[in-house]
């Protein structure tokens, strides 16, 4: 992540500074760099970042409740955070994944008496940056302008949310599988490390793993991909493109 300053006073803040702090916009930092933030100043971002915690979480370690007042939100710094439901036989639905970079609940502190809509867990070791949703909605009332940002920011969620909706709503297990990859996938880039391991992924797909596993072996036969572990190499996009029903 970052070494700025603001980072570095997060566990001082009664030190009384000259002047006040400033993002010093670093190229590795994920935090102004995303979508959430990149439309705050230097002085707000620094703001957020006083006020934030360091959350070093172990592997099955809960990060938030569905039903919780969501309010604090939080950017994955390592490690990786599954998102789901529970049934009420008590199965787990798998909803997403956060990675280093991802933001979550972002969208829930907004809300007023906002709650968060899923559990999120962490699936590895993991470290999470925790951000206050007060502190968030005192500097867009003082800054109106960040209101707009922000309904930018949210339309463009609810985009992403429609696009997951359309993966999961075709009957071919295999389709459902081949446009997740290509969602994932970077633009211009043939690599891709699957967000979560395999049981995890068909669980979110809607399918077993072994059907999942199978589906990934014939893609590997037909020479379109190659496999290893969570590392998936697209050797020919094109092909996997027109797989697309």
């Amino acid at each position: 992540m970052t070494n700025c300053d603001a980072l570095r006073l997060v566990d001082a803040q009664h030190i009384k500074l000259a002047e006040p702090l400033f993002c010093p916009r670093l190229d590795h930092c994920s935090i102004h760099s995303h979508g959430f933030f990149n439309h705050l100043r230097d002085e707000d971002i620094a703001t957020l970042c006083q006020r934030s915690r360091l959350l070093k979480l172990d592997a099955r370690q809960m990060l938030c409740r569905e039903g919780e007042p969501a309010k604090r939100f939080f950017i994955v710094v390592s490690g990786s955070v599954k998102l789901f439901r529970v049934s009420d036989q008590g199965s787990e639905r798998i909803l997403g994944s956060a990675g280093p970079g991802q933001v979550i609940g972002e969208t829930n502190v907004c809300e007023p008496g906002g709650t968060y809509p899923f559990y999120a867990q962490c699936v590895e070791d993991s470290e999470v940056r925790s951000f206050s949703g007060a502190v968030f909605k005192d500097l867009m009332e003082e800054r109106p302008d960040y209101i707009m940002e922000v309904m930018g920011y949210l339309s463009g969620v609810v985009r992403e949310s429609l696009n997951d909706r359309e993966i999961m709503s075709s009957q071919s297990a295999r389709d459902r599988l081949v446009r997740y990859i290509l969602r994932h996938l970077p633009v211009g880039e043939s690599d891709l490390e699957m967000p979560l391991p395999k049981g995890l992924t068909a669980s979110q797909l809607a399918m077993q793993p072994e059907t999942l596993s199978r589906i990934l072996t014939d893609l590997r036969r037909q020479e379109i991909i190659d496999i290893d572990r969570r590392q998936i190499h697209v050797r020919d996009r094109a092909a996997l493109e027109q797989l697309v029903v």
